[in-house]
């Protein structure tokens, strides 16, 4: 028998990558789940039960000046109504897609124990709907599995993201301004990440977290110098200041590794050649 699955945001930039790489002996449950605004519960509900669901749906940060509320109501809202969806349709398990949570660490590698420090409205409603899942998690019986991803990129990356602006500053031959050019940023293709969350359909826990990045950090300017070397485009770069900006961010993927087998395949540097050649920006 198939395992079937609900993902939410399957039209996202990770739901749209994941869904071509689901395997044989798992469907994705279509009928019932299309359109649905996630806020609204008597709609929630009325979709049809799964075996697991894959909560990616959100609202993220984008060009636009969103206010705090909008995160804390697709969210997190949205995350309690998925909750009520388990509980009330008997789901087995719930695995949720989080965020990079914890803030200005001091820490160089960032495993999972670091205290979860939310620095803006859109990570602390994650965080919130981490909290959420645990709760719903410990009192109903779900099977929860949190994955804090750090930095994803790959086809079909949002704007507003730095590799996103990279490009966009190639194409329109445009400067890229740089907020403190040697903070450091673990990156992650997301060929490598839909892998993790195919491989948690099967993992069997009661609850666990799970950082997933590259295990490496790389400057903006490196990185911006890597995409000049693989396009053989000249990027004019404005360099700014910022004493709020996080100075380094990278994953400790120990226990990932340890627990799933899981790691990379994809380079940071093959992961470049990859997004360039898919925007036909490739030497």
């Amino acid at each position: 028998m198939k395992n079937k699955v609900l993902i939410t945001g399957k039209s996202g930039f990770i739901g749209s990558n994941l869904i071509k790489k689901i395997p044989n002996h798992i469907s994705v449950l279509e009928n019932g789940s299309k359109n649905i605004d996630l806020r609204i519960r008597s709609e929630v509900l009325k979709i049809n039960k799964v075996d697991t669901v894959i909560h990616l749906a959100g609202k993220i940060p984008s060009e636009k000046r969103n206010s705090r509320n909008i995160f804390f109501e697709h969210n997190v809202l949205g995350t309690l109504n998925i909750l009520e969806y388990c509980v009330n349709k008997k789901i087995k398990k719930i695995i949720y897609v989080s965020s990079y949570v914890y803030g200005n660490s001091k820490k160089n590698l960032i495993n999972e124990k670091e205290v979860v420090k939310p620095h803006n409205a859109y990570t602390k409603s994650k965080a919130l709907g981490e909290e959420l899942c645990k709760i719903y998690g410990e009192k109903f019986g779900i099977d929860v599995i949190i994955l804090r991803p750090f930095n994803i990129f790959g086809n079909s990356l949002k704007k507003n993201f730095f590799i996103s602006n990279i490009l966009e500053s190639i194409k329109q031959n445009k400067p890229i301004t740089i907020i403190n050019k040697n903070d450091k940023r673990d990156y992650l293709h997301v060929t490598d990440f839909v892998d993790v969350i195919i491989k948690m359909i099967d993992y069997e826990s009661n609850y666990d977290v799970f950082n997933v990045g590259s295990g490496e950090s790389i400057s903006f300017e490196k990185l911006v110098n890597l995409v000049e070397q693989k396009s053989g485009k000249k990027i004019k770069k404005i360099n700014k200041s910022s004493q709020v900006h996080i100075k380094k961010i990278q994953a400790d993927i120990k226990k990932i590794n340890q627990k799933t087998g899981w790691k990379p395949k994809i380079s940071l540097e093959k992961g470049i050649e990859m997004v360039l050649q898919e925007n036909n920006l490739l030497i």
